[in-house]
Parts: C-alpha cells; sequence; structure tokens
C-alpha cells in the first residue's frame, strides 16, 4: 500500500496500491482507494497520519498474504537505487520514473519463511526516550508506557525499557512488510494501545505538527513489538523522492559526522520518566 494525502507522484504498479488516507478530511478526491469507506477512523488522521489507511486495510481488506507499507515519496530499496549501508537516500524527482521498486527475490524468501521487512534504522547516539522528549511532549510517552504497563503482558512493558527508554535503535516512517496473521495480530496489539492513549492525552492546543502523536508514537511501538515477540526482520534502506534542498546525500563521513554531533546533543540532556 502507498499512503498518498495529496496531488503528487506516487507508484501504482501490480506491487503497490495507492490509498488516500485522511479522505474523511479532505474536499480533494485522488481518485483511487480511500481509507473513508467501511470500517475506517479516517477521520483521526490529523493525529493518526497513515495509520489511518493501515487500519482500514485491516478492518476491509480479505484474502491477503502479505500485506506492505510505504509513503507516495517514501519506497524500499531492495534493487540498491541508493546507498546501500544508509538509512535514507534522496532522489529527485525527476529521478522518479528511473528507479527500480522491485522487490528481490531474497526478500521474497524471507516472508515466506516468516519474517519481517522493515526500514533499515538508525541508531541514534541516545535513547529513544530522550530523542522524542526533544522533539515532541515527554509526557505522551510516560502516558504510553502507563498504558502499556496497565494493559499488557509483562514482555512489553519490559520491551518498553529495553527498546524505548534504553534502547536507540529507530524504524522510521511506519514502514514493513509482513505476512497477514503477523500483521493482524500486530494491528490488534497496536489499536487498543492507542486508543488508549487517546483516552488520557488532552491534544486541544498541540499544534498542527505536535498533534501527529499516534503516527510519531507508532513508529516507536513498532520496533518495540519485534522485539516483544522476537521477530525475525531484514532492513531495507528507504529511498525518499524529493526536490526540496536536503542533506541525506552528504558524503558518508560528513553525515556521520552531523548526526553524532545531533545526537551526542539529545544525549547530555537527562530525562526522568
Amino acid at each position: 500500500m502507498v499512503c498518498c494525502h495529496k496531488k503528487d507522484i506516487y507508484k501504482e504498479t501490480d506491487l503497490y496500491m495507492p490509498i488516500q488516507v485522511g479522505k474523511a478530511l479532505s474536499d480533494i478526491s485522488l481518485n483511487m482507494l480511500s481509507d473513508d469507506t467501511g470500517d475506517n477512523i479516517s477521520h483521526k488522521n490529523n493525529s493518526y497520519c497513515e495509520l489511518t489507511g493501515l487500519y482500514w486495510v485491516w478492518k476491509n481488506l480479505k484474502g491477503i498474504d502479505y500485506i506492505g507499507f510505504c509513503h507516495y515519496r517514501r519506497y524500499f530499496d531492495f534493487m540498491h537505487n541508493g546507498r546501500r549501508f544508509f538509512p535514507l537516500t534522496t532522489f529527485s524527482n525527476s529521478q522518479f520514473e528511473e528507479l527500480d521498486y522491485n522487490i528481490s527475490k531474497k526478500a521474497y524468501c524471507f516472508l515466506q519463511k516468516g519474517g519481517c521487512i522493515v526500514a533499515k534504522p538508525s541508531h541514534l547516539h541516545t535513547s529513544l526516550y530522550n530523542q522524542y522528549c526533544e522533539n515532541h511532549h515527554g509526557k505522551d510517552f510516560r502516558i504510553l508506557g502507563d498504558v502499556i504497563r496497565d494493559t499488557q503482558e509483562p514482555k512489553y512493558y519490559k520491551a518498553f525499557w529495553d527498546t524505548l527508554i534504553k534502547g536507540n535503535i529507530f524504524y522510521h516512517c511506519n514502514m514493513f512488510i509482513m505476512n497477514w496473521a503477523q500483521f493482524d495480530k500486530y494491528c490488534n496489539w497496536l489499536f487498543p494501545i492507542l486508543n488508549e492513549v487517546e483516552k488520557r492525552t488532552d491534544i486541544t492546543n498541540y499544534t498542527k505538527t505536535q498533534k501527529r502523536i499516534y503516527g510519531y508514537l507508532s513508529e516507536r511501538l513498532l520496533g518495540l513489538y519485534i522485539h516483544a515477540e522476537k521477530i525475525k526482520t531484514m532492513s531495507i534502506p528507504i529511498m525518499k523522492i524529493s526536490n526540496e534542498p536536503e542533506t541525506d546525500n552528504l558524503p558518508s563521513y560528513k553525515l556521520l559526522f552531523r548526526n553524532f554531533i545531533r545526537d551526542f546533543g539529545f544525549g547530555i540532556i537527562k530525562h526522568t520518566i
């Protein structure tokens, strides 16, 4: 599934099916599958982001063996169009049609053996909790911890501490591919947690960006779930399509130095939970 929310370039092939997310909140029709029919939470798109598309697929599609999610400007780079050992490479709009979006045979075999494909993670120089506090509202993260402690099996709360409070491995963009049984189990775990956090959180006075809270939290929860369930993963870099000024394509040594300085700055600020 390719999550779209505005008129722009996107991939549509036998492998990629675009879906308009947040359709219930938009006056624009992109003339594609949309997340506002059947059992849906399309009206929550401002805070759930691409998860409204994920929810729609979970509740409304049938007879699916494997399911994956990407974005209209972010795709898995199975065929090594970009830099193989970095999480993300940016390409311009003019390169969009030249890129190879196919899924490798190795990835197919991995999925058939029960593995899960995820975006190549960033290894932060601080914990995911510290990084979240620097960029968002830290109390939301603490509420998330309370919800997991109160409503989930102990292994998930332990994983919350191991992967989010102390861990530094960050899977971006809510992108993955997995078999349907795994997907169904994951959604049955994910959405009740987010729903409970929503009940305990007031985002009335949040900015438009910070109101995207459940999209941000779910990016962290994917790694927690994988850790707790001991799921084998294959991490694949992301291709980003953008004409905006980017620093993603800096020479490797400059990119590493920049990220180290940035994340070191997060790390020297102490937070408590």
